[in-house]
């Protein structure tokens, strides 16, 4: 015992206490929830701040989903619900993913969980042991590769290239995959870049993924959010060998706006489906059974809900794209659904702004928030430098106001 730890024992009765486990210790934050939280921190100080950060609908929660919650309030309906969700709801998904995905998932082979997040996280949980790889394609959702490391397995980055619209390749899942590879994260249309799979890049990827023999978790989350003529096309959907290895992740946050109610869910093959269920009961036991009856509501409204949620993303995304091309240095894919633009400022990287230099897309984030009141999304949390993620889930006033800052701030760089 060193002299300096013996005198806190003997005068204080202070020793040290074992450390916090290492996987959580070496978990990174998430950028998109820091930047979001610092954003909300200068909103309550009084601070002029606008977000380009967070994805976030700018849409009100339907009068469905209030109207099914209030009257379950209302009627006592606040017990504890089946492990795996409501089975009126489980049935429901079960209608909608044969409906719109052509995805035959019985309402067994359903969970309903506190949030997509929580439900990719249930599935890493019931799949993987220590050691096993997890192919993730980059850019990427900030938390899918925290998770992995969290439950003990190893993501492995497949770098995708702006030329090709950051979508994967079977060269790219081919140079990735090794003998420990277990599964694969694929997202579609894809958070942060906008991307959308075809169905006949789909159907390319999934020979590679029946050869070697590997899982897939297919995060469909923004499906109903689209531009033009762009149709999402479900994984599981392509055949019955893809139907028994992929799991497909869904949720109510984005097209129903539910994202405070924390409502997502999951279709599996039954053996997958029944250790996600196992795994839940011991967690969470079921998530919120006012969201649930909410997301009910929603989905029985859906034919008269989701229509609206095209044209309003549509607007905000032209007028981005729009914008966007009036400032020098940047470079973006038209994103072909979700509600962000993945832009490049390399050219831009590093810079000056008077003596203060930017080196990176964090750097450049933090000097956006700082000098010009606007908060955006550094890339380097998506696995891709040199790009800032912008979201577009606003209101046309305040977009108009947060780009305006956003070309202010950038034209003031001095590249170099």
């Amino acid at each position: 015992m060193d002299w300096e730890v013996y005198d806190l024992v003997f005068f204080y009765g202070f020793r040290p206490m074992k450390p916090l486990s290492s996987r959580a210790l070496a978990i990174s934050p998430s950028p998109t929830v820091a930047m979001d939280a610092r954003y909300k921190e200068l909103l309550l100080r009084g601070m002029p701040v606008l977000s380009l950060g967070a994805g976030e609908p700018d849409l009100s929660m339907p009068a469905a989903g209030i109207d099914a919650a209030i009257d379950a309030l209302r009627e006592g309906r606040t017990r504890y619900s089946h492990m795996a969700g409501l089975p009126d709801l489980r049935v429901a998904l079960s209608r909608k993913f044969s409906e719109e995905n052509h995805i035959a998932y019985a309402p067994e082979e359903i969970l309903v969980t506190s949030g997509a997040k929580q439900a990719v996280f249930t599935a890493l949980l019931a799949l993987l042991d220590p050691g096993d790889e997890v192919v993730i394609p980059s850019p990427y959702w900030v938390t899918y590769p925290e998770a992995v490391r969290l439950i003990g397995g190893i993501p492995v980055i497949a770098q995708t290239r702006f030329e090709n619209g950051f979508k994967l390749t079977p060269e790219e899942l081919r140079k990735a995959i090794t003998p420990k590879s277990k599964l694969l994260i694929l997202n579609s249309p894809c958070n942060p870049t906008g991307a959308v799979y075809s169905r006949a890049e789909l159907e390319a990827l999934a020979a590679v993924i029946v050869e070697k023999d590997l899982y897939v978790l297919s995060d469909e989350i923004y499906e109903h959010i689209l531009f033009g003529d762009t149709q999402v096309v479900s994984l599981a959907a392509l055949s019955p060998a893809m139907r028994e290895r992929t799991a497909t992740v869904n949720g109510f946050s984005k097209a129903f706006a539910m994202q405070g109610l924390r409502l997502g869910y999951i279709g599996a093959p039954a053996s997958w489906a029944k250790a996600m269920i196992a795994t839940q009961s011991h967690a969470a036991h079921h998530p919120s059974t006012i969201s649930q009856y909410a997301a009910l509501g929603c989905l029985n409204a859906s034919k008269e809900i989701l229509p609206a949620i095209k044209p309003h993303y549509q607007k905000t995304r032209d007028y981005t794209l729009s914008r966007l091309k009036k400032i020098p240095g940047v470079a973006w894919n038209d994103p072909q659904g979700a509600f962000y633009v993945f832009l490049s400022v390399q050219a831009l990287l590093p810079s000056r702004v008077g003596t203060r230099k930017i080196e990176g897309s964090l750097a450049l984030a933090e000097y956006l928030l700082e000098k010009h009141n606007l908060a955006t999304v550094p890339g380097i949390g998506f696995g891709c430098e040199g790009y800032l993620r912008l979201s577009f889930a606003n209101a046309l006033a305040d977009l108009e106001k947060a780009l305006d800052r956003l070309e202010q701030g950038l034209r003031a760089l001095t590249p170099g």
